[in-house]
């Protein structure tokens, strides 16, 4: 008995889809009973925790058994990016998962003792976090194509931020990318000047397979100056990855939005489909404070004087909150903004005393249901609600920040 292993989904694929494993050519032996294919799941890199895993499926009438192991390999992605900006190009290798899976058989045979017999290792591929709603999987399943096609197959970066995206001139401006072979290959960021001239970045760069790629794309932060002669300013920017003269990712278009804007706030998230994006916040904004405590009763004593009290604070923490409002975008912006509406992980770029000195706040969308387009109304703006992924009993001394 030999059992076949196709792994459905391809090489790379996201871990909040089905992630499938067909197995053929079960066949119960003769005088046996209880005949189960197994699935062992193995975390090839070491990055998934309390693994190995075993599955076990009763096989169809046709000796076959379909293993969704998405729940086994969904697990947590400690995400982070580079901040501030330093350099074209950050590498990541652990937040891909390496994942193996070898086959199996079991039974009971006459004696009532248990058999079981494991056949060979497959190739890794690999998990990356995210995932896509039902109504992409129907239509990649229409269409007979899934993520592994679209994004690595056909060189497209990991983000669904529309092409010509409007960006802040001091925006961390990033997109993530991963090949699906190993190659040497240049990253090129082209900057366009109001009067048409231009500027080019360039840098070589080693991509390989075990690997999650980030890569700053604001042309200041590479080097190039945001004027080249009295008021020609960048007007916008291209972004792409080529490999001996060809183009191995597809090209992103970026607008500077040089409007004054008194106060920017960036956010940054992990976006569906294993990268990080960013978005610039350039509408009015409010910054709140929430408060939560208890408190417990405590009898007064015959010597207690004015200082003294009967309820007594047991327990009290503060947490920032802030009202972000994204002023003026483009429709594909706005539809963008889902994105970092269903994201867990977020993170605020706080502008502190000069409001280009910034740090990293973690946050948290609280929730959100509004109208993001009223076309009738022409409403081209989004205000969402965040609140700071800590709560304290102390407060933080903005005189020293």
């Amino acid at each position: 008995m030999a059992i076949t292993v196709q792994i459905l989904g391809e090489d790379v694929q996201l871990s909040g889809n089905p992630v499938e494993i067909l197995c053929t050519g079960g066949s119960t032996p003769a005088g046996s009973k209880n005949y189960q294919i197994l699935l062992k799941i193995i975390s090839q890199d070491g990055k998934l925790e309390n693994f190995p895993k075993t599955a076990v499926v009763t096989p169809n009438a046709a000796g076959e058994a379909l293993f969704d192991i998405s729940g086994y390999v969904d697990q947590p992605v400690k995400r982070k990016f580079q901040y501030p900006v330093s350099g074209a190009t950050q590498s990541y290798p652990t937040e891909a998962f390496n994942i193996q899976v070898q086959a199996g058989e079991t039974w009971m045979d006459e004696d009532g003792i248990t058999q079981t017999t494991w056949g060979s290792i497959s190739d890794v591929f690999q998990i990356l976090k995210g995932g896509s709603p039902p109504r992409q999987l129907a239509l990649w399943n229409d269409a007979s194509t899934n993520f592994y096609q679209i994004y690595l197959q056909g060189g497209k970066w990991l983000t669904h931020r529309p092409w010509g995206d409007f960006v802040h001139p001091e925006q961390p401006v990033k997109l993530y990318f991963m090949v699906i072979s190993n190659v040497s290959a240049t990253y090129k960021v082209k900057a366009v000047y109001h009067d048409f001239s231009e500027e080019i970045y360039s840098t070589p760069v080693a991509l390989d397979t075990d690997y999650l790629y980030e890569f700053n794309c604001n042309p200041v932060d590479l080097g190039i100056n945001m004027e080249n002669g009295a008021g020609n300013k960048i007007y916008f920017f291209d972004v792409w990855l080529e490999s001996g003269g060809a183009a191995i990712s597809d090209s992103r278009r970026f607008h500077f939005d040089h409007k004054y804007c008194e106060r920017p706030f960036f956010v940054l998230f992990a976006n569906s489909i294993g990268g990080i994006d960013d978005v610039y916040f350039g509408g009015y904004t409010s910054e709140k404070f929430g408060m939560t405590s208890n408190t417990a009763f405590k009898r007064q004593t015959r010597d207690a004087t004015v200082y003294d009290r009967t309820l007594v604070t047991t327990a009290k923490e503060g947490q920032n909150k802030w009202e972000l409002n994204t002023g003026y975008k483009a429709t594909g912006q706005i539809l963008h903004l889902r994105d970092l509406i269903l994201a867990r992980d977020v993170w605020l770029l706080y502008p502190l005393l000069t409001p280009t000195n910034r740090i990293i706040i973690p946050v948290a969308v609280t929730g959100f249901d509004d109208v993001i387009i009223d076309r009738k109304k022409d409403i081209h703006s989004v205000t969402i609600e965040i609140e700071e992924a800590h709560s304290s009993q102390f407060n933080f001394d903005n005189r020293l920040y």
